[in-house]
């Protein structure tokens, strides 16, 4: 490997958090990933991060056209643990 260069490109890159999830959300992908995997190997869907990854991306994608010109918003190092405050504008 060149120095400076990866084998896997960022964007390729997986890396592992832990999210909350509604539960009646995550047993419905669950459920939909499962069946899929074993009943239609065509969907492409093997597991849960089949699932995910391609709807968090679209979703952001549609937040940064939204809210940012279509732009990624700027990178964060860490994101601030809990839950932001509300702001007194926002009800």
């Amino acid at each position: 490997m060149t120095k400076g260069i990866e084998d896997d490109p960022p964007a390729r890159r997986r890396v592992q958090r832990t999210i909350n999830f509604d539960n009646t959300v995550l047993e419905r992908a669950r459920a939909a990933a499962t069946w899929l995997a074993e009943a239609e190997p065509s969907a492409g869907i093997r597991s849960l991060v089949d699932i995910v990854n391609p709807a968090v991306d679209a979703y952001v994608t549609e937040l940064e056209r939204k809210y940012n010109d279509g732009k990624p918003f700027p990178t964060v190092l860490r994101m601030p643990s809990g839950r932001p405050s509300r702001r007194p504008d926002m009800r």
